[in-house]
C-alpha cells in the first residue's frame, strides 16, 4: 500500500490541527511545516510509515513529545479505517500491528465521535479470538447506523494534544533535523536498528542473570559458613555425661556361689506323690479360654464348583456365622461344634445390576431363601450383596449357574452354627468395576 502526498494532505485537513497553538502563535509554523513534509513524504509504503513513527519516538526524549507522536499515529489509524475502507485485519497486516491494539484504538475514537452508540461500538470491536468476525468489519458497514460524522473531523474540543505546543520542546529541533537528513540523503536502516535494540536487550538480560547468580552464590556461601560456625558453637556448649566408676565400693568381693546352692530340700515320699499328682492335673487340664477367630488361612479357596463336596448330607450338621443381627463377621470360628460349611462367591462386573437380574430367577428355581433381614441383591458401597440359605441338594447346581454368569472366586469356610437343617449359607458379593 503506497501513500501519496494527497493522502497526507487529506489526513491533515481531517485532523484539523490548531497550527497556531502548536507553533506558538505561529512563530514556529515553518518548523512544523518542515516536520510534516519530512515525516509524511510522498510515495511511502505503509510499513515504512509505521517504522518512521517508531524511529521518531526513539529520537524524542521528552515524555509529552512521545505522547503526541503516539496520538498522531493512532489518529492516522482511525483516518485510514474511516476514509480508506480498510478492515481491522487489513490495517493490522499492512502496518504490522496487533489486531487487538488496532481494534482498541478504533473503538476509543468512535466512542468519542458517537457516545450514544457506545454499547454497539464495544460489541462491534470486541476481538475474542483470531477467527472473530469483527476482524473483518469496515466503516462502510457502520455508516448506516452511526452516520458519516466521523468522516468530517478527527479531533474534538477536549483533545489537548491537538493544541499542544510541541515545537517548544528542546528535542523538537533535533527531531526535525534527523528527519530532514533522512529526507535528503540518508535512508534509515530500520531492520539494523531493530537488531541493535534486540541485541542490547539480550545483553542486558544476560548481565542481570549473571549478577543474580553471583548474589545467589554469595548468599549460599554465607549460609554455609554461618551454619558451620553455629554448629561448632553448639558443640562447645554441649556437655556429655560419661560413666564414672570411681564411686564403687572396692571392698566388696564377688560371691561365686549362691545362697540357695548350699541348701537341701528334704521331701517325704507322700509329699512327692502329691506334687506329681497336682502337676499331672495342670498339664492335662483342658483350656477354657478359646480364641475368637481362626487364622484367615483356614479359609479354602475353591478352584471351581467341582471342588464343592458331592455329599451334602454331612453338611446338614454344620453351622453358620452370617446372620446380620448377630455379632461376628465372615471369618472362621474355632469354637464351632459341628463344622458346617459356608461359601462365599466374589464376582466383579461392569454391570452388577445385570448379574443381579440373572441371579434372582435362580433363587426361585432352587427354592432359595434370604437370611435374616438382608434383601437379596441389596446395594452396598462398592457393589451388590446376597446372603442366602441354599438347600444342600441344590447347592452345587446353584453355584455352577452363578459362576457361569460372570467370573467368580469361591471360598469355603466353617460356620459358627445356627443354620437351618438341610441348607447351607452362601454369600454373594458382586463388585462394581
Amino acid at each position: 500500500m503506497i501513500l501519496s502526498k494527497s493522502d497526507f494532505e487529506k489526513f491533515k485537513n481531517w485532523l484539523d490541527l490548531d497550527i497556531n497553538s502548536i507553533a506558538w502563535e505561529g512563530r514556529y509554523a515553518d518548523s512544523f511545516g518542515v516536520f510534516w513534509d519530512s515525516f509524511f513524504k510522498d510515495q511511502i509504503n505503509a510499513l515504512e510509515l509505521s517504522e518512521r513513527f517508531d524511529y521518531a519516538k526513539k529520537i524524542a526524549k521528552s515524555g509529552p513529545l512521545i505522547s503526541w507522536l503516539n496520538w498522531l499515529f493512532e489518529k492516522f489509524i482511525a483516518f485510514i479505517f474511516i476514509n480508506q475502507g480498510l478492515s481491522v485485519r487489513e490495517i493490522s497486516l499492512t502496518y504490522d500491528l496487533s489486531e487487538k491494539y488496532v481494534s482498541t484504538v478504533l473503538r476509543d475514537h468512535l466512542i468519542k465521535v458517537y457516545p450514544t452508540f457506545e454499547d454497539l461500538i464495544n460489541e462491534k470491536f470486541q476481538i475474542s479470538n483470531v477467527s472473530s468476525k469483527n476482524l473483518f468489519i469496515k466503516f462502510n458497514e457502520l455508516v448506516g447506523i452511526l452516520g458519516e460524522e466521523a468522516k468530517i473531523k478527527g479531533t474534538f474540543e477536549d483533545d489537548i494534544l491537538a493544541h499542544m505546543e510541541v515545537t517548544l520542546y528542546p528535542d523538537w529541533s533535533n527531531l526535525v533535523k534527523e528527519l530532514r537528513k533522512d529526507l535528503s540523503t540518508i535512508k534509515i536502516d530500520f531492520e539494523n536498528f531493530k537488531k541493535k535494540t534486540a541485541y542490547r536487550k539480550q545483553l542486558k538480560f544476560f548481565q542481570e542473570v549473571i549478577i543474580l547468580l553471583i548474589i545467589l552464590s554469595i548468599v549460599v556461601l554465607a549460609l554455609k559458613n554461618t551454619n558451620k560456625w553455629y554448629e561448632d558453637y553448639l558443640i562447645n556448649k554441649i556437655t556429655l555425661f560419661e560413666p564414672n566408676f570411681f564411686w564403687l565400693d572396692k571392698s566388696l568381693s564377688y560371691q561365686e556361689q549362691g545362697l540357695l546352692a548350699k541348701q537341701q530340700i528334704d521331701l517325704s515320699n507322700k509329699e512327692l506323690e502329691e506334687l506329681e499328682r497336682l502337676e499331672a492335673q495342670t498339664v492335662f487340664e483342658d483350656s477354657k479360654n478359646e480364641s475368637r477367630y481362626d487364622p484367615e488361612s483356614d479359609v479354602v479357596v475353591l478352584d471351581s464348583v467341582e471342588d464343592v463336596p458331592k455329599s451334602f448330607g454331612e453338611a446338614e450338621t454344620e453351622k453358620s456365622d452370617y446372620e446380620e443381627n448377630k455379632k461376628g463377621g465372615y471369618r472362621d470360628n474355632s469354637y464351632s461344634v459341628n463344622n458346617k460349611k459356608a461359601y462365599r462367591i466374589l464376582m466383579a462386573s461392569v454391570e452388577p445390576a445385570g448379574v443381579r437380574d440373572n441371579i434372582l430367577p435362580l433363587m426361585k428355581k432352587y427354592g432359595i431363601a434370604q437370611v435374616d433381614n438382608v434383601k437379596p441383591g441389596m446395594q452396598i458401597p462398592g457393589g451388590l450383596y446376597f446372603n442366602l440359605h441354599v438347600p444342600s441338594k441344590n447347592l452345587k447346581d446353584f453355584m455352577s449357574k452363578v459362576s457361569s454368569i460372570s467370573e467368580a472366586t469361591i471360598f469355603e469356610s466353617r460356620s459358627e452354627g445356627g443354620d437351618l437343617a438341610g441348607k447351607n449359607r452362601v454369600f454373594i458379593w458382586i463388585k462394581s468395576i
